[in-house]
């Protein structure tokens, strides 16, 4: 086999470049106290992260022992929508070796893109507020396509408008949905430890286990070493 050339990367937003349960689990617990429900605790946001705001109102309300109709779901998600816009960086922020990483990879002109079920905006928006959107060449987030992760057109459908090969690309991530949609679509992935996942991330079949940002350019080595010999 050919060894493998990696010059793209595609990262997962939440749980993988930035820790935001805390912005999000507000904007949850507005539409909650809204409706007449208790809030969560910081904790409990942080276990129903990974799949999305809409996801994550569901399992809000369930949790409060209510189960939303579709119809009230998509009205409530609206509302976190705009309680989460108004704010989505204030407690927000880089895990870290993330800024420094990312320059490097930059550097070394590895292009990397954003696959998130965050709605594109406020990912777009939160890139740029932390100081990431120079070095990210595009994003697609859960309202870009008519697919989101765990379906691999996700990630193909951005690689395609981000004119990249999918054989040279890596996804890293943090939950089993990043790790499906990149084998799905022939792409290696690199899974994180320190995301918002109650089950290990160690069981998701990843092709490559950091747990700290820093590991992240000898994981792309490894890949491409491992290539070599397959």
């Amino acid at each position: 086999m050919a060894e493998r050339i990696i010059d793209t990367i595609i990262f997962d937003l939440d749980g993988t470049l930035i820790d935001s349960a805390l912005d999000v689990g507000a904007a949850v617990n507005r539409v909650l106290i809204e409706q007449g429900f208790d809030p969560i605790d910081d904790q409990t946001a942080r276990n129903l992260m990974g799949e999305g705001g809409k996801a994550m109102v569901a399992k809000a309300f369930r949790l409060r022992g209510h189960d939303l109709t579709e119809n009230t779901l998509q009205r409530l998600t609206r509302r976190f929508i705009d309680h989460y816009q108004a704010d989505p960086v204030g407690r927000t922020a880089l895990y870290p070796d993330v800024a420094e990483v990312v320059a490097q990879l930059h550097g070394q002109g590895i292009a990397m893109a954003v696959c998130t079920n965050k709605f594109e905006q406020p990912a777009r928006d939160i890139l740029d507020a932390l100081g990431l959107s120079r070095f990210i060449g595009d994003v697609a987030g859960a309202d870009t396509f008519a697919v989101r992760k765990p379906d691999p057109g996700h990630l193909l459908r951005l690689l395609r408008r981000f004119e990249r090969n999918h054989r040279n690309a890596v996804m890293v991530g943090d939950s089993i949905h990043d790790v499906q949609a990149a084998k799905a679509a022939g792409i290696p992935v690199v899974a994180v430890t320190w995301g918002y996942t109650i089950e290990p991330a160690a069981s998701f079949g990843a092709d490559v286990l950091i747990d700290r940002f820093s590991a992240l350019p000898e994981a792309l080595r490894g890949l491409v070493a491992l290539s070599r010999v397959s």
